[in-house]
């Protein structure tokens, strides 16, 4: 920077700090959902994520370290928590409880700094929020995380009284920033943000990427409430698979990925290659969480936890070496190439219960446009190597609506799904999000258009309690009125419309997860299953016929008769929801069966435009 710029900050950094000290700062973590979109009933029964804000906390540690007084708020356990206390949605003051939790942190805490960080596009509008409440106490605001680095500039325009974006990794940044400001070192030491100047933004190039010593520490775990985190909400994909309420946490063991998957923006964020944190620190962490806050599971934050095969090795065998008690789960997904014996063995012993495998398309030629690293030989491999350990549950997540993704490579990921026979297929539409090659991509195909951060309120996320298909799944909105005839309409050549894809949705669902089970005859595997579709009726999507249907249809299996008030609720949504009685006559099911349990599974009675019988019957 030459000198005229650096006077510039110097200026701007006297008026947003007069007297230049910090040596207090409040952290704030938004609430995932802002009050419109906000579900009282799906907070209730526990559906909402309530991920600690592990980056925050992260961070917490590091600002100590420099004597820095540090408070972390996370706005999205308080409102959770607030749901648990209060009966009925008319009490639920969605607003007013996260807006007095910052005025009383402010109020008391007095903080000269204010960091408020966005994982998610999808939470802008919460994240707004809160910034914009947050400013009316005249002190300097600045912001970081995935969402805010997407496009800094366009995030501005909406919060023009922040002082600055931090960019991708904030660990060393934001110290860079407080010693700076404290005169403790110069403005030059500034990089990897965007400063928004009186004259206008100014980035700030090079880099500060955390190095394998930086990111070696132990979160701030004494600054979030993580005992009671699952007593509000749920951590992971996987919480159906222990008691309701265990002790959850997460931990980050490296960061980045060796992959560069043209939907993902975990490069665009974390650059290039692996960075891993000492074994050591990792299961010091881990012995904290158990002896210290009770902690019973945890998931896995790694976008990549397999990266280094040996390492992965050697870090589950000291988990088994340390005595720890702990059981685990790989929520974000694990590379399926390095998904060998040795290394499934050894998550097997240190307590892995579930894995995600990323396979995304079953098509080869879809595979390469995506850039995902693996072939179809190999993703079979890898399910043949998790079918010798049960006690895994491993599900395999699928991507529909890639671009120029026509019906017949959508079928070709179907047979390989279910050639791989794993547990649970979780299947989501595209969501492009800024700052990732699929996003330009269909910008430059017109198939989206550049609307960025300014229709945030209409970005939403896929899946999930506030996702597009949360209707569909509870059977309160059709995909279209004839179900059986819009599927088989779809010609196999041609690129499926945005419509269609929800009708292509339900019936991979349907195909790959639900009919399956008719045969499934393993006791572990049913016993899981079991635990799945009891939290897809009492937790996901209560209205779900399928998930009533082959629950007491696996109930059955073990030898339990028909549950009434089971079989009175299926009776009761297909006689009540037009919605699930056409499914259930599309695909052949009738609640009478199961009383005698006389159910033979035939082949789904469906077929696209096109369909050829030398495909693999499905």
């Amino acid at each position: 920077m030459n000198k005229n710029k650096l006077d510039v900050i110097e200026i701007n950094l006297d008026a947003w700090f007069p007297k230049r000290n910090i040596s207090r700062v409040l952290l704030i973590n938004p609430p995932d959902a802002h009050s419109e979109l906000f579900q009282f009933s799906i907070a209730k029964r526990g559906r909402c994520a309530n991920y600690p804000p592990y980056g925050l906390l992260t961070l917490t540690q590091h600002l100590r370290a420099m004597n820095i007084e540090v408070q972390v708020l996370n706005l999205n356990h308080e409102i959770l928590k607030h749901c648990y206390e209060i009966e009925n949605s008319e009490d639920l003051r969605f607003d007013i409880t996260w807006q007095k939790l910052v005025d009383n942190n402010i109020t008391n805490f007095r903080p000269q700094l204010i960091g408020v960080t966005c994982m998610f596009t999808m939470t802008h509008v919460s994240f707004k929020n809160v910034c914009i409440f947050s400013n009316q106490f005249s002190i300097p605001i600045v912001i970081g995380g995935v969402h805010s680095t997407n496009d800094p500039e366009r995030v501005l325009s909406e919060l023009p009284f922040v002082k600055a974006v931090f960019l991708r990794e904030a660990d060393i940044t934001f110290q860079d920033f407080i010693k700076v400001v404290n005169r403790q070192e110069p403005v030059q030491q500034l990089s990897q943000m965007v400063l928004n100047l009186e004259g206008g933004p100014l980035t700030l190039s090079g880099q500060r990427i955390p190095a394998s010593t930086d990111i070696s520490v132990v979160p701030a775990w004494d600054s979030a409430d993580i005992k009671d985190a699952t007593k509000y909400g749920i951590i992971g994909t996987f919480y159906y698979l222990k008691p309701k309420g265990t002790p959850t946490a997460t931990i980050l063991s490296n960061r980045g990925c060796r992959a560069q998957c043209t939907f993902c923006g975990v490069r665009s964020f974390n650059g290039k290659g692996v960075r891993h944190r000492t074994i050591s620190s990792v299961i010091d962490e881990l012995e904290i969480l158990q002896s210290e806050f009770g902690i019973k599971h945890f998931m896995w934050l790694d976008d990549d936890l397999l990266k280094d095969e040996k390492r992965a090795v050697l870090l589950f065998n000291e988990m088994v070496s340390r005595n720890l008690s702990l059981t685990w789960d790989a929520t974000n997904g694990i590379i399926a190439y390095s998904c060998t014996n040795e290394v499934i063995h050894a998550a097997a012993e240190s307590g892995c219960i579930a894995v995600n495998i990323g396979m995304e398309s079953g098509n080869e030629t879809m595979l390469r446009r995506i850039r995902k690293p693996g072939t179809i030989n190999k993703f079979i491999e890898t399910a043949n190597v998790l079918h010798k350990y049960e006690q895994i549950y491993a599900n395999l997540l699928l991507l529909i609506g890639l671009p120029d993704e026509t019906m017949g490579m959508v079928l070709d990921t179907m047979e390989v799904a279910r050639e791989m026979n794993l547990d649970w297929c979780r299947i989501s539409p595209l969501q492009p999000l800024p700052n990732t090659p699929i996003y330009e991509e269909m910008i430059g195909l017109g198939l989206i258009e550049d609307t960025g951060y300014k229709a945030s309120s209409e970005v939403r996320f896929s899946v999930g309690p506030y996702g597009k298909l949360a209707e569909m799944e509870q059977g309160l909105r059709n995909s279209t009125p004839d179900f059986r005839k819009a599927f088989s309409e779809i010609a196999i050549n041609n690129v499926p419309s945005r419509t269609q894809l929800a009708d292509i949705w339900f019936y991979m669902n349907y195909s790959l997860n639900f009919h399956r089970l008719f045969k499934e005859k393993r006791p572990n595997k049913i016993r899981q299953q079991m635990s799945a579709l009891s939290a897809i009726i009492n937790i996901i999507s209560p209205n779900n016929a399928f998930a009533l249907y082959y629950l007491i249809y696996l109930g059955n299996l073990e030898g339990k008769k028909p549950k009434g008030p089971l079989l009175n609720r299926l009776e009761n949504t297909l006689e009540n929801s037009k919605f699930w009685a056409d499914r259930f006559h599309a695909f052949g099911l009738s609640a009478k069966d199961l009383v005698n349990q006389n159910l033979s599974p035939t082949q789904i009675p469906l077929k696209p435009q096109g369909y050829s019988e030398t495909r693999q019957n499905f």
